[in-house]
């Protein structure tokens, strides 16, 4: 299958190398990090910056025998927007756990504005990522070491939230998904922390908030929005090319926004104080998400991540063929699904060529749903070509195919069910 990476932007990747006295020994570079904290404020910090190395001939076999999960699959990759999420510190026996954090994690991005949007238009993808020891780097304190997958850590260059990760290798195992346009990864953790990289951010899994981190970092690699909150100091650069902040003291970048309610609060305008400077840089409003976690885009992010969004969805997805209630316009749903004893709730799962076998898992709520896989078409809705009647409604079945499209599965209602949904895994 075609692999897309998407184009992405650094957030504070601005290296700068610091000056050294002579005969001082090697000069030490250094970059501008985000740092988040639990109040939802954001700072940056002048850090050492991180080595990227070449990942040895054992990282790229560990990551190619990788399984690929489709926590959501609303179509073929090109006519998507396909988000992978990846794990760190998860054993094989916590995969369960990480299906578990990752589904929490995309939930809450998908329920922020634009992402609810497209919810129905936007690939998931979730790469089983198996590490040797459960945790991750310095939780809960320093000097704590565990053997994983991504080399996920705390207390990053001594900075208590930063988490870090081996950008590469989250990369490598990332590229087993389909299709990639944007990156979240998720160490097993409970403590409040993230990280924003170039091509992806980091969260940690099991924190309620640490969502937020990677809604942020999405307006950066995914929107190529700046950061607008600032410290001390003043801008003497020239004009900046990200769309949400300006030199000019008037916001005629945004014009025709000006003057306008905006989604987080007040109405836009020109605000002094942007893109880490205190003077000579405007952003248009008084706190939006790119200013502190919690809030929500104002209107130009707003815009510029609704065409990013869509830019990557194309319309050329036939609707959905099945006319029941449980396929809704072009995006077929997944549940939850219910049905009264002795009747069938039929819908839709389209599969990508190429695939050889797909694994179908009912799961949730209550009730005896037998699940039954159909190759054909409406017409031939109540035959199937295999089928799982295990008792209760957690059915998995195997099936193979080779050529993309359309194809039916059944749920029938051994005993009346409600609340199931549907989930794949190639």
């Amino acid at each position: 299958m075609r692999r897309r990476v998407a184009a992405a932007f650094a957030a504070l990747a601005v290296v700068l190398t610091a000056a050294a006295p002579a005969g001082a020994g090697p000069t030490i570079e250094r970059e501008w990090r985000e740092v988040f904290s639990p109040d939802g404020t954001i700072t940056k910090k002048y850090l050492p910056k991180e080595k990227r190395q070449s990942l040895a001939p054992r990282d790229f076999a560990a990551a190619s025998a990788a399984g690929v999960t489709a926590l959501q699959d609303t179509g073929p990759v090109g006519q998507r927007f396909d988000l992978v999420i990846v794990g760190d510190g998860y054993t094989a026996s916590e995969q369960g756990l990480l299906r578990q954090h990752a589904e929490a994690k995309w939930s809450e991005i998908a329920a922020t504005a634009p992402w609810n949007k497209y919810r129905n238009q936007i690939n998931v993808w979730l790469v089983n990522v198996v590490s040797a020891q459960s945790g991750v780097d310095n939780d809960p304190s320093p000097g704590v070491s565990r053997d994983t997958a991504l080399d996920m850590g705390f207390w990053c260059f001594n900075t208590e939230r930063l988490l870090c990760v081996d950008e590469a290798k989250a990369q490598s195992y990332a590229a087993q998904a389909p299709a990639v346009d944007a990156i979240v990864a998720v160490g097993n953790s409970a403590k409040y922390g993230g990280a924003g990289y170039p091509s992806l951010s980091t969260v940690s899994g099991g924190n309620a908030q640490s969502a937020q981190v990677a809604i942020h970092e999405l307006g950066h690699s995914v929107g190529g929005l700046a950061d607008e909150y600032f410290s001390p100091g003043t801008y003497t650069g020239t004009e900046p090319a990200e769309p949400n902040i300006t030199q000019s003291p008037s916001g005629t970048k945004w014009a025709s926004y000006l003057g306008k309610p905006t989604p987080d609060g007040g109405v836009i305008g020109a605000y002094e104080g942007a893109g880490y400077y205190e003077h000579g840089l405007y952003r248009p409003s008084q706190d939006s998400l790119m200013r502190s976690l919690g809030k929500p885009f104002n209107s130009i992010g707003l815009d510029v991540m609704d065409r990013a969004i869509s830019s990557k969805i194309s319309t050329g997805l036939p609707t959905c063929p099945d006319p029941s209630p449980y396929a809704l316009g072009r995006n077929c749903q997944r549940g939850p699904i219910s049905a009264s004893a002795g009747n069938l709730a039929y819908f839709w799962i389209y599969l990508p060529a190429g695939t050889t076998s797909l694994t179908i898992t009912t799961s949730g709520g209550t009730g005896n749903a037998d699940i039954y896989y159909n190759p054909g078409s409406w017409a031939t809705r109540t035959t199937y070509s295999a089928r799982s009647t295990n008792p209760g409604n957690t059915e998995t079945l195997t099936v193979k195919n080779s050529a993309a499209g359309y194809r039916y599965i059944s749920l029938y209602a051994a005993s009346s069910f409600s609340g199931v949904t549907i989930s794949t895994s190639y």
